[in-house]
Order: structure tokens, then sequence, then C-alpha cells
């Protein structure tokens, strides 16, 4: 998961659409490595697993990514388990 210096931000955090492909990225990643194990995962759980790939953010950002990963794993296990 090297992904440091893609993302850039104006000011201290990162845009929108920089925030939300990082986000895919990094569910993408925890899904690949965990598959449907990943949806029992807390957001602590997340926040360990994705610190090491964040420590350059800011800390806001830092602090919201394993919301936006939690939150995009769940939309994923509705969906998975809906049909």
């Amino acid at each position: 998961m090297a992904m440091r210096g893609h993302w850039h931000a104006d000011g201290d955090v990162l845009s929108e659409n920089d925030l939300q492909e990082l986000t895919d990225l990094l569910t993408i990643r925890i899904y690949h490595r965990f598959g449907s194990r990943a949806y029992a995962l807390d957001r602590h759980d997340i926040a360990e697993l994705i610190a090491p790939y964040i420590t350059d953010l800011s800390e806001d950002d830092q602090r919201l990514l394993p919301w936006l990963v939690w939150d995009l794993l769940q939309e994923g296990m509705e969906i998975e388990y809906a049909s």
C-alpha cells in the first residue's frame, strides 16, 4: 500500500476528491486482505491498519479516514448481503 506523496492538500486537509479516492483505495486494500472478515473490523482496528499509510496527512484527515473507510465497508457489506 505505498501511497505516500500521491495526494496533495491545499492548506492542511485533502480535497474532497482526494479524500474520497484515498478512502476507496484503503477500503479496497483492506477488503482484498481480509475478504468479508473486513466487515467485522471496528473503527479502531481500521485506524491501526491504515495508520502507517496516512502519517503524512493532517491530523484532521487522519481522524476522518478510519470513519470513512469503516462506513464504506459497512455499505459494501449491505450490498453484498442484500442479494
